[in-house]
This record gives structure tokens, C-alpha cells and sequence, in this order.
């Protein structure tokens, strides 16, 4: 038996050899996953001075569902609640200068040192500073990324407990990444690099917490491999599409632009001068 399996595959061999060599044979390999995926800017263009970005928070009470919120479809539906619903204890909109948001708990195991690779958060907008009830709250964020140096980025979600972010490109292209159910605080990014160009990119993060520690951070780095996050800065948010920053004229554009000002200039005076 063991002699005739031997042939067997001497023979299965040689008739792969020889169809390779009459090319009969194609082999079809699987392409591998890019490193990057490239997205256009929702909107093209030079855009500075950022102004921030929109939000929608709310916190619901003990009776909304048996364990709170949760997940992320409490989080939707507790975000589409209207304000005079009797299960919403606090509702609110604001403008934020950067995404980063955290309730007095997250802040105060900062300061204590317990989770000091963490940066520490500004207040989530629902709540006054010693509110003894931070919990059981959600929060939508929405608006523009201004990239203004094209090239390879990723963005990583800060979350305690969960959360959804999606960027939006222009011709409907888009990258989103979540983090359902209930988790201490995480950082995740996309398993992509993301290839932007220059102009807005569209955004919508939804975050939430159910009971103890809560943040939401939205941050970013740019390079192939570079995992230190910084959050978004300001400059780099809008509420909505501004106007693009001027493109400043090259210096001879410049020069070239006065020097013919300045002949129009004599060229009237002459004509206006007595004969």
C-alpha cells in the first residue's frame, strides 16, 4: 500500500508539473488586506480655526429598562427620548471644544493615580461639579475633522462602557468601528490605517456609561505606526462646513499682481494729464 500511495503522488505531481508548464494550471491566491484604506474628504479643501462640535446628552433614571443603559441600542433609544418623557432625568446640547468628556469618578481615579495612562476629561455637560448621580447616560457627537496635512491616520475611541464611531468620506465612503455591551475603559482604533486627503471629513460617535467610571475621548495619530493617540484638537473640529481658509498668492504671483496695479495707475494718470 504503501508503495502504490507513493506512486499515486509522484504521478499527481507530474501532471501538475505538466500542466504549469503548458500553463493549464492557475492558481488563484486571495489578495491580502491593505494596510490603509483611502478615503476622500467629505469636503475638499484648506479649513482652519476650528469652533468644536455639536452634542446630545442624556441621563435616564432607574426605570428605564432592568440594567440601565447598557449597550448601544439603549443608548440609541435613550438618546431619542424627547425631554418630557418621564424616565429622562436631565437632557442637554452643547458645543464642545474637543471630544473628551468624563464623569467626576473617572476624574477623581485620574487624580488618584489609578488609571494615570488615561488623560484626565472635562465634565460631561449633563452634570455640575459634585452631582453625587453620574450614571446611566449617553451621549451623541457629531461634526466635521478638518485633516490639513494629507497622509496615513488612525482614530482611537476612548470608552467606558461602549461605543459607535463612524467617518464619513465623500461619494458615500465610510469607516466605522463599536464597542457594544458594558467594558472599563478602553482605548480602540480601527485595525486599518485610514489615507486622507485635505479637507472635512464627516463624523458621528455615540458613547455611554452605565454605573461607576464614564468617558468618551476621540482622539488620532498620523504615520504608519505610531499608537500614541492625542485627542483632536480644536482647530480641527467644526459644528458645521465654514468657509475654506485663503490660499495665500506665492510671492512673485504677488509682486507681479502690484507691479501691474501700479502700471494701470500711471497709465490713468496720463490719460487724465492737460495735453
Amino acid at each position: 500500500m504503501r508503495v502504490a500511495t507513493r506512486t499515486s503522488l509522484r504521478g499527481v505531481r507530474a501532471m501538475l508539473a505538466a500542466f504549469t508548464a503548458a500553463g493549464l494550471l492557475i492558481l488563484t491566491v486571495p489578495p491580502a488586506r491593505a494596510d490603509t484604506v483611502t478615503l476622500a474628504p467629505y469636503v475638499a479643501g484648506s479649513f482652519t480655526g476650528g469652533n468644536g462640535v455639536n452634542s446630545h446628552w442624556v441621563q435616564v433614571n432607574s426605570t428605564w429598562r432592568p440594567t440601565g443603559i447598557s449597550n448601544l441600542a439603549d443608548a440609541d433609544a435613550a438618546l431619542g427620548l424627547p425631554s418630557s418623557d418621564p424616565r429622562v432625568l436631565r437632557q442637554t446640547d452643547a458645543v464642545l471644544s474637543t471630544v473628551n468628556v468624563g464623569n467626576q469618578l473617572y476624574n477623581y481615579k485620574n487624580v488618584q493615580s489609578w488609571y494615570d495612562r488615561w488623560p484626565s476629561a472635562g465634565p460631561v455637560p449633563l452634570f455640575a461639579a459634585g452631582d453625587p448621580d453620574q450614571t446611566d447616560y449617553a451621549g451623541r457627537v457629531w461634526g466635521y475633522i478638518a485633516v490639513t496635512t494629507p497622509g496615513a491616520y488612525n482614530f482611537g475611541v476612548l470608552a467606558d462602557d461602549g461605543f459607535r464611531f463612524t467617518l464619513f468620506g465623500a461619494g458615500g465612503g465610510s469607516e466605522s468601528m463599536a464597542f457594544d455591551g458594558l467594558h472599563p475603559r478602553k482605548r480602540k482604533g480601527f485595525g486599518n490605517n485610514l489615507e486622507l486627503g485635505t479637507g472635512l471629513y464627516y463624523f458621528d460617535l455615540i458613547g455611554y456609561n452605565h454605573l461607576e467610571a464614564g468617558v468618551l475621548n476621540l482622539g488620532w495619530w498620523q504615520g504608519p505606526k505610531n499608537w500614541a493617540f492625542a485627542t483632536i484638537p480644536q482647530a480641527n473640529l467644526f459644528t458645521a462646513v465654514p468657509a475654506p481658509a485663503p490660499v495665500p498668492l506665492p510671492a512673485a504671483v504677488w509682486l507681479m499682481g502690484s507691479g501691474l496695479l501700479g502700471l494701470l495707475g500711471l497709465a490713468r494718470r496720463r490719460t487724465a494729464a492737460p495735453a
